[in-house]
């Protein structure tokens, strides 16, 4: 018996050593993937001019109802007089206001450079506008109501935001056909819409009749196209207390980022393939691969940061909410009758869709922290900052949570948007809380090992559902964990199925611990650009989706990004109203109460079929 034990040990001793020098030998080879480009750029540039031009219409209706808010405060009152002059001061998009009677100045705040009713030259049902004028080069335009006392109120609108938005994407050109803002393609020279090629989509803003005609190639920039950040590795400890003892041994490895037992580590004279040949034969180490890159899933693909704006988060309100996060009562908000936010009845097709307003009679989502990993979240938009609940950012451990990007705080709003408060939009899960993490830079772009660092995170702030509108084609066994983890700490994982169009699986969204989400459009059809395959459980909307963007704007965006945080929102509902079910039971309950679309039964293009909130809380509200 001795023997045979002894034998044993030889052999897998042998093998071992075998197999290790069959390592050696063959070396390590980063798997290549080419993903088709099965999308049609017209289609998704028509999607792109859509979008673009329901935010400047949601931008003129809420810039009309700020200006019937300030017609109608008492502005003789002096202190209302100064917190009103203060109000426009900190407005981001008027430069001055008025107000006139008989054509005369009775009252004005701010500046106006160009004060001439007669420039009102468009007029869309109670509003008039001018064209687009240009002031140290800067764009203006004039915005005028009539009230029915029969006084005038009038606005100089800085057009900035809606630059801001275009960014490299588009050109918008006023009724007169003449550009005024123009994108950041070095090759576009148009000066009026008659210069315009043929293949190009645009779409007309009605109010105004401007047309933003998009120009982008749908191809991303070079630098999104590496899978991962050459000549790195991330590497996982089996032990923590080793990690000292083993950098003193390769003190050629440059540490990029420690977060022991999880390390970033770059080699000035390897490959990555070299590298990570290398750190595969280190027996401390449980995980060495590249770095790989990860990104936001929203068609709108814009790399340009906006302007950060310095103002301080409010930590009144930030802390208020922590308090109330932490609640224990067993009393649950509910909405009755349908919310008054502006954007709700004339945006928001999307909650209707999915049976919203029954649900909410049911649950508002109290108690629960949804963690939004992203490029942030804005901590001072008016709709979201007093839900924020802590936040973090995996690049630099700090809580800056800011978001120059916009994409987290859109995604962030869907979510769980301050709801019922007469301004912006509704979200879904509204008496949630917001964890916000930082995982995607101003570019909206990071990496496994900051998304890794992000769940861990939200698990330890004690995260109910996690949403991850991000992914990319590359398995990493490092991101593998850190969900693994999440799963067996009971939290509800949710991603976006990706924007390709093809049935290739990205990542996180192909991880079986993870809830998968697809997206559909208004009509109930599989939005053209969404991915598909056997891996996705679930659809939600995710054409048109108007939401949160950074300096309290609004936009509206296109994207699996934009389904998944719908979902998101229905897990947060489910977990407040039945806090005793279990990850894999909220799964459940939202598969088996989806409206089947597609095929009978489960299929690769919708899952199990759309959400439908009433429909899951119904089932478990006794």
């Amino acid at each position: 018996m001795a023997k045979s034990v002894l034998i044993v040990g030889l052999v897998g001793i042998g093998l071992a050593i075998i197999g290790r020098a069959l390592i050696d030998d063959n070396g390590y080879t980063i798997q290549s993937k080419k993903i088709p480009e099965d999308l049609e750029v017209s289609a998704m540039n028509h999607l792109m001019a859509e979008d673009l031009s329901m935010t400047t219409s949601m931008f003129l209706k809420q810039l009309s109802s700020q200006m019937q808010r300030w017609a109608n405060q008492d502005l003789e009152d002096q202190e209302l007089q100064t917190k009103f002059k203060e109000e426009v001061r900190e407005h981001p998009h008027f430069h001055g206001f008025a107000i006139l009677e008989n054509e005369k100045v009775i009252s004005q705040v701010g500046q106006i450079e160009r004060m001439d009713v007669t420039k009102l030259t468009h007029r869309h049902m109670k509003s008039n506008f001018s064209d687009p004028y240009s002031i140290d080069g800067k764009q203006y335009m004039l915005m005028g109501e009539t009230l029915e006392d029969g006084r005038t109120v009038l606005g100089e609108i800085d057009l900035s935001f809606v630059k801001s938005f275009v960014k490299g994407l588009a050109s918008v050109a006023d009724a007169t056909g003449t550009f005024f803002v123009s994108g950041a393609d070095p090759e576009v020279e148009w000066e009026t819409t008659e210069d315009i090629p043929e293949n190009l989509e645009a779409e007309t803003v009605p109010e105004l009749g401007w047309q933003i005609v998009v120009h982008s190639d749908n191809h991303k920039p070079e630098q999104f196209q590496q899978p991962f950040y050459e000549k790195q590795a991330v590497i996982k400890f089996k032990k923590r207390e080793v990690a000292s003892t083993w950098f003193t041994e390769n003190q050629d490895l440059l540490v990029l980022e420690d977060n022991n037992p999880l390390f970033v580590v770059e080699s000035k004279t390897e490959s990555t393939e070299q590298l990570i040949q290398r750190l595969r034969k280190e027996y401390d180490l449980a995980i060495a691969e590249p770095n790989y890159k990860i990104s936001k899933q929203v068609i709108l693909f814009s790399t340009d940061p906006n302007e950060r704006r310095h103002t301080p988060p409010r930590q009144t309100t930030r802390e208020q909410n922590r308090s109330r996060a932490g609640d224990e009562e067993d009393q649950h908000n509910v909405l009755t009758t349908k919310p008054n936010d502006e954007f709700f009845e004339p945006y928001q097709w999307n909650l209707d869709q999915i049976e919203i307003d029954e649900g909410w009679n049911l649950s508002g989502g109290q108690g629960i922290k949804i963690a939004v990993l992203d490029t942030g979240v804005d901590p001072n938009h008016l709709d979201i900052a007093e839900k924020l609940g802590p936040g973090y950012n995996s690049f630099d451990d700090s809580s800056d949570f800011s978001d120059a990007h916009g994409h987290g705080t859109h995604v962030a709003g869907v979510a769980a948007a301050l709801t019922n408060n007469v301004t912006g939009i509704a979200g879904v899960s509204w008496d949630s809380t917001i964890l916000p993490v930082k995982v995607l830079n101003d570019e909206g772009e990071g990496s496994s090992f900051e998304v890794a660092k992000g769940i861990y995170w939200a698990v330890e702030q004690g995260a109910d559902v996690i949403n991850m509108s991000l992914g990319d084609y590359y398995s990493s066994d490092l991101l593998h964990d850190a969900i693994r983890y999440a799963y067996e700490q009971d939290v509800v994982l949710i991603a976006a199925s990706g924007n390709d169009n093809v049935e290739d699986p990205m990542y996180p969204a192909q991880y079986e611990e993870v809830f998968t989400v697809a997206a559909v459009d208004e009509a109930k059809n599989r939005a053209f650009f969404s991915n598909y395959g056997e891996h996705v459980d679930i659809s939600a909307p995710g054409e048109h989706i108007p939401s949160l963007f950074p300096d309290n704007n609004y936009v509206v965006m296109s994207g699996t990004s934009m389904a998944a945080p719908h979902v998101a929102g229905l897990a947060g509902l489910i977990r407040s109203l039945r806090p005793d079910l279990t990850n894999e039971e909220v799964y459940e309950v939202m598969r088996s109460t989806a409206k089947d679309l597609g095929t009978d039964g489960r299929d690769p293009y919708y899952g199990y079929g759309e959400i439908d909130i009433a429909a899951a809380l119904k089932s478990i509200a006794n």
